[in-house]
C-alpha cells in the first residue's frame, strides 16, 4: 500500500515548519522544545502552551515510542485515498522529548494487528523533493 497517495494534499513549508521538514528530509525528526520552561511541542507553535514564552530550539528525538491512540479509516475522506482504505492513523507517543504526541501512520501493519502501547520506530517516506514524512514501523 502506498502511505502517501498520489493526488493527496501535501504539507506547506512554512518559516516556522522549515527547520521541522529540513531536519525530516535528512531522516532527523526534530522537535520543538521551549527554551523557557523546558515544554515539548508537536506539531510547531510559534508561543508555548505552557509560559506563552515564544523561545524555542529544535531537539533531535531518537525516534522511539508507542502507539497512544489510532483509528482505522474503513471509508476514504478524499478522492486520492480510494483505492488505499483501509489504513491506519495513529498518534505516537515519543519515549524522549516529553512524551510528545505525533500524528503518523504505522507503515507495514494490517488494521486488525494494530494495538495501543505498541512499540515503534520512525522511519521514512519521502513524498516530494520537500518533504518527507516521518512514518512509524512496529519493534
Amino acid at each position: 500500500m502506498p502511505y502517501f497517495p498520489e493526488g493527496m494534499p501535501v504539507p506547506v513549508v512554512e518559516p516556522l515548519t522549515e527547520p521541522y521538514w529540513a531536519a525530516a528530509r535528512d531522516h532527523r525528526l526534530v522537535i520543538q522544545r521551549c527554551t523557557a520552561c523546558g515544554t515539548y511541542r508537536h506539531l510547531p507553535h510559534s508561543l508555548c502552551g505552557n509560559c506563552q514564552s515564544a523561545d524555542y530550539e529544535w531537539s533531535e528525538s531518537a525516534g522511539r515510542g508507542t502507539v497512544y491512540t489510532y483509528t482505522v479509516v474503513g471509508h476514504p475522506v478524499h478522492d486520492a485515498t480510494n483505492d488505499v482504505v483501509p489504513y491506519n492513523v495513529a498518534i505516537v507517543e515519543l519515549d524522549d522529548c516529553g512524551r510528545v504526541l505525533v500524528p503518523t501512520n504505522i507503515v507495514d501493519c494490517a488494521p486488525e494487528a494494530m494495538e495501543v502501547g505498541m512499540p515503534v520506530v520512525v522511519e521514512w517516506d519521502a513524498i516530494t523533493d520537500e518533504i518527507t514524512f516521518p512514518r512509524f514501523r512496529r519493534v
